[in-house]
C-alpha cells in the first residue's frame, strides 16, 4: 500500500478535536453508564462544538446546561471534584448588576457580593444539582438567576465527529409544573427523553429556559435543585432520583468498600501519595457494576464502555491491590465470548470482545461495536489475566468455571491456516478496524519506508500475549487435570519462542519487528511494541538487555517516556495518536518488562520520568496520552487535544509501576509471596502496603531504600502466608 492509501472512510472512527473544548479545562464525573463533561464553570455551554454534556448509554442527553446571573455568566471563584469523585463543587460570583438605560444605568448590585454555591453530581441515570444563592450585600437584592437547557440526543459517535447520512427526530417537549421532558425519536425506533425537574418551581420555565427570581434580604440564601434523568424507552424505567445529598452519601459508601477491599500504599512522598489516591479514586469512577461484577471501562468520554483489551490489562494491573476487579472482567468477556462467526463484527467462535457500544448508531449498524470482536490481542490477555488471577488469589474454583472459555479462547489462537503459526489480525467487516492490536490508528503498522503494512498481519507484542497465554494455560491445566492440554499449550509455547527469536528479530536495529505482513516481511520499525515482548517474557534472555537499551534511546524515550514510535521513523509525529506519542500504560508494560530481565535502572527510570510528567498534570491525574515532544526544563509534557481524563489503564499504570518497583508475585496456591530485588528510586525513601493480599491471607509490609537496593520488612501477617525477598 503506498503512504496515501487508507482505510475506507466508513471504518474511520477518529476523534475529531474541537478548537474550543481542547483548550479548556474540564470537570468530569461518571457513574454507572452515565458520564459528564462540564467546564470549570459546571456548565455545558453550547457556544462551542466539543464533548461536554451529559451522557447515558452511548447518548448525549443534555447538550446545553448554563447557570446565569442578571443575564450574564456569574464570575467563577473556585472549581473542582471531591476528592472521591462523587461530586463537582463550584463557586461563583457576580459582576456589577446595572440598572436598565432608561433608568440611570447605575450599580443595583455590586460586584462579589452575591455567592452562588453549585454542586454536581451523578446518580445513574440521574444528573443531580443543586444551586445555593446567597445575598453578602448590606441591602436587600433582587436575584435573578437562569437555568438554559437543551439536549440534542446525538450518539457519542456523532459528538467524536462521525458524520451520519439521517438523524432522528427531535419531539415536541412536554412541560409540567416545575418539569419539562425533552424527547427524540431515533431511526432505531426508539424514543429516548430527558426530564429536567425544578424544585422548587421557577417563576418562568419556557423554550428550554427556566428563571427564579427571588428577593434576598441581608446575609438571607435560597436554594433550587435541578435533576436531569436519562430516559430510554428500550431500557427499564428508572428509579426514582434520590435527593443530591442521599445519592452523595450512597456513592460514599461505596468508595469507602473499594477503599476497605483494596491494599493501601503510603510513601515518605506526598506527591507520590497524592497520585496513587487519584489512580484509585479514578480508577474506582470507572469500575462499573454489571451482572457478572465490576468491569473497568475504558475512560472518559469517549470510551465509557467495555473494551476487552483495556479492562484486562487494568484488571491486571490491578491484581496485587484489588484482584476482585480481575473476577468480575474475565467473568464478564466470558460471558460475552464470541459463540458464532459473524463478518459484520469481525467475530469468530472462542474470541473475546473488543468493545460493546449502546445506542442509536450501534442499535442501527452504523457502527460495529454492538458488540465487536475486532481485536487480535483480547483473547490471550483473557487467557493471561485467569493464569494471573489464580496465582494471586489461588481461587482455583473459578479456574474451573471459566476453563471452557479459555479452552474456546485457545482454540481459536490455535486454528490452522494462520501464516507461520502466528496470531494475525485482517478485517472482515466493512465497518470493522483496519488495525487490531492496541495500536488500531489506520496508519500504526508500517514499513521502514512509511508504507502501511498489508494484512494479516502479525504484531510482535501480540506474539508475546500469545506466549503468556500459552505458558498460563499449560499451568492452569495442570492444576485442573487436564494433562492433555498442559502439555501441548506448552509445546506451543516453546515453538512460538523459538519462531519468534528467527522471524523478528532485527540485527542492526538490536530490537525487534514491529510486525510482519501478509507478504512475510518484517516491519523494520522501531516502535515501543517491543516493551511488551519484554513484559510477556517472550525475548530471549541473552537479547533483553539489547532490547532495554534501544526502547530508551534518545529517539524513543522523550524525556517523559517512552514514545510509541521512534523519531527516526518516516510515520514519526509527537503529536499523532500512536506514532509518537507517549502512553503511560505502555510504558508501565515495558517497566513490567523490565522487572521481568533484572533490568532495575530501566524500571526506575520510566518510573521517574511519568512520575516527573505527573506533576503537570490537572488534578494529578495521569491522561490516557500525551505528545511525544523532548523534554525541556522550561515547561512539562504537551498535552494531547482529545485524550481521555481519566481512563483506566493511564491510571492503572501508577499501581503497575510501583509493583515493578518493588518486584513483588504471588503463588497463592503454594501460599507464597516474593520479592524479587526490590529498588526505589532516589526520591521515594520507603514504601508500606498494608492488606497486600494473596489468597486468602494478607500481609503489612515496608520496603525502604539503602545503598543496595531496597529492604523489606514484615509489619503484620494475618493467614498463612510465606514471605520470601530474593535478591
Amino acid at each position: 500500500m503506498s503512504m496515501d492509501d487508507h482505510i475506507p472512510a466508513a471504518a474511520d472512527f477518529h476523534i475529531q478535536a474541537s478548537p474550543q473544548a481542547s483548550a479548556l479545562p474540564k470537570l468530569v464525573l461518571k457513574h454507572g453508564d452515565a458520564f459528564l463533561v462540564a467546564d470549570r464553570r459546571g456548565d455545558f455551554p453550547a457556544h462551542f462544538e466539543g464533548e461536554l454534556g451529559f451522557y447515558r448509554a452511548g447518548t448525549r442527553h443534555l447538550r446545553w446546561l448554563e447557570l446565569r446571573l442578571h443575564g450574564e455568566s456569574p464570575l467563577l471563584l473556585g472549581a473542582d471534584t471531591a476528592p472521591d469523585n462523587d461530586q463537582i463543587l463550584v463557586t461563583l460570583t457576580n459582576a456589577d448588576v446595572h440598572a436598565p438605560a432608561a433608568s440611570g444605568g447605575g450599580v443595583v448590585v455590586p460586584r462579589n457580593t452575591i455567592y452562588l454555591d453549585r454542586r454536581l453530581t451523578l446518580y445513574d441515570p440521574h444528573l443531580l444539582e443543586s444551586v445555593t444563592v446567597t445575598n453578602f450585600h448590606v441591602a436587600p437584592c433582587e436575584v435573578l438567576v437562569e437555568v438554559i437547557f437543551t439536549a440534542d440526543f446525538r450518539d457519542v459517535f456523532e459528538v467524536r465527529g462521525t458524520q451520519r447520512a439521517e438523524r432522528g427526530q427531535l419531539l415536541a417537549e412536554e412541560r409540567e409544573g416545575g418539569r419539562v421532558r425533552l424527547r427524540y425519536l431515533g431511526r432505531d425506533g426508539v424514543e429516548r427523553g430527558t426530564t429536567v425537574t425544578f424544585d422548587p418551581p421557577p417563576a418562568l420555565i419556557a423554550q428550554s429556559r427556566a428563571v427564579y427570581r427571588v428577593a434576598l434580604g441581608p446575609a438571607e440564601g435560597f436554594r433550587f435543585d435541578i435533576t436531569a434523568t436519562a430516559e430510554s424507552a428500550d431500557a427499564d424505567a428508572p428509579a426514582p432520583a434520590p435527593r443530591l445529598g442521599e445519592a452523595v452519601t450512597r456513592l460514599r459508601a461505596g468508595s469507602a468498600r473499594f477503599a476497605t477491599r483494596a491494599a493501601r500504599v503510603v510513601t515518605d512522598h506526598e506527591s507520590f501519595n497524592a497520585l496513587v489516591a487519584r489512580s484509585l479514586v479514578d480508577l474506582n469512577m470507572l469500575l462499573t457494576e454489571t451482572a457478572q461484577g465490576r468491569v473497568p471501562y475504558a475512560g472518559v468520554p469517549w470510551y465509557v464502555t467495555p473494551f476487552g483489551r483495556d479492562s484486562l490489562i487494568t484488571a491486571s494491573q490491578l491484581l496485587p491491590y484489588d484482584a476482585e476487579v480481575a473476577a468480575g472482567t474475565l467473568r464478564f468477556l466470558a460471558r460475552w465470548q464470541s459463540p458464532t462467526d459473524d463478518a459484520f463484527l469481525d467475530a469468530e467462535p472462542g474470541k473475546i470482545l473488543h468493545e460493546y457500544r449502546r445506542g442509536e448508531m450501534a442499535n442501527c449498524r452504523e457502527i460495529p461495536f454492538v458488540p465487536y470482536y475486532g481485536s487480535v490481542d483480547a483473547t490471550p490477555l483473557f487467557v493471561t489475566l485467569l493464569g494471573e488471577y489464580v496465582r494471586w488469589t489461588g481461587d482455583v474454583a473459578l479456574a474451573r468455571e471459566l476453563w471452557p472459555a479459555a479452552q474456546a479462547a485457545l482454540a481459536w489462537m490455535s486454528s490452522p491456516g494462520r501464516p507461520n503459526r502466528y496470531l494475525t489480525y485482517t478485517r472482515r467487516s466493512r465497518l470493522g478496524l483496519g488495525n487490531q492490536g492496541w495500536k488500531d490508528s489506520e496508519d500504526a503498522v508500517m514499513h521502514a519506508d512509511g508504507t502501511l503494512a498489508p494484512s494479516p498481519i502479525a504484531l510482535c507484542e501480540v506474539q508475546g500475549y500469545a506466549y503468556a497465554a500459552y505458558r498460563d494455560a499449560a499451568e492452569l491445566a495442570a492444576l485442573l487435570g487436564d494433562v492433555a492440554t498442559a502439555t501441548r499449550a506448552a509445546a506451543e509455547a516453546e515453538t512460538l519462542r523459538q519462531d519468534f527469536e528467527r522471524d523478528f528479530w532485527l540485527e542492526d536495529e538490536q530490537s525487534y519487528a514491529l510486525a510482519i505482513d501478509a507478504d512475510g516481511r518484517p516491519c523494520e520499525v522501531i516502535a515501543s511494541n517491543a516493551g511488551h515482548c519484554l513484559w510477556s517474557g517472550l525475548v530471549d534472555e541473552r537479547r533483553a538487555a539489547l532490547v532495554g537499551k534501544r526502547l530508551l534511546a534518545d529517539d524513543m524515550f522523550s524525556g517523559w517516556g517512552i514514545r510509541t514510535l521512534s523519531a527516526r521513523e518516516r510515520r514519526y509525529n509527537p503529536m499523532s495518536y500512536h506514532n509518537g506519542s507517549v502512553w503511560p500504560h505502555d510504558n508501565a508494560l515495558a517497566a513490567a518488562g523490565f522487572r521481568r530481565y533484572r533490568l532495575l535502572e530501566h524500571v526506575i527510570t520510566v518510573a521517574s520520568a511519568l512520575f516527573d510528567a505527573s506533576h503537570w498534570f490537572e488534578h494529578a491525574r495521569v491522561p490516557e496520552l500525551f505528545c511525544g515532544f523532548a523534554r525541556h526544563l522550561d515547561h512539562g509534557p504537551v498535552a494531547y487535544p482529545v485524550a481521555c481524563a481519566p481512563q483506566a489503564w493511564a491510571a492503572g499504570s501508577t499501581l503497575q509501576l510501583l509493583t515493578a518497583l518493588i518486584g513483588v508475585d504471588a503463588d497463592a496456591v503454594h501460599g507464597r509471596i516474593t520479592f524479587h530485588s526490590p529498588v526505589l528510586p532516589p526520591w521515594l525513601r520507603f514504601v508500606e502496603i498494608h492488606d497486600l493480599r494473596v489468597g486468602r491471607s494478607a500481609l503489612d509490609v515496608a520496603i525502604s531504600r539503602g545503598r543496595d537496593g531496597a529492604s523489606v520488612e514484615l509489619i503484620s501477617r494475618r493467614g498463612d502466608v510465606e514471605l520470601v525477598v530474593r535478591r
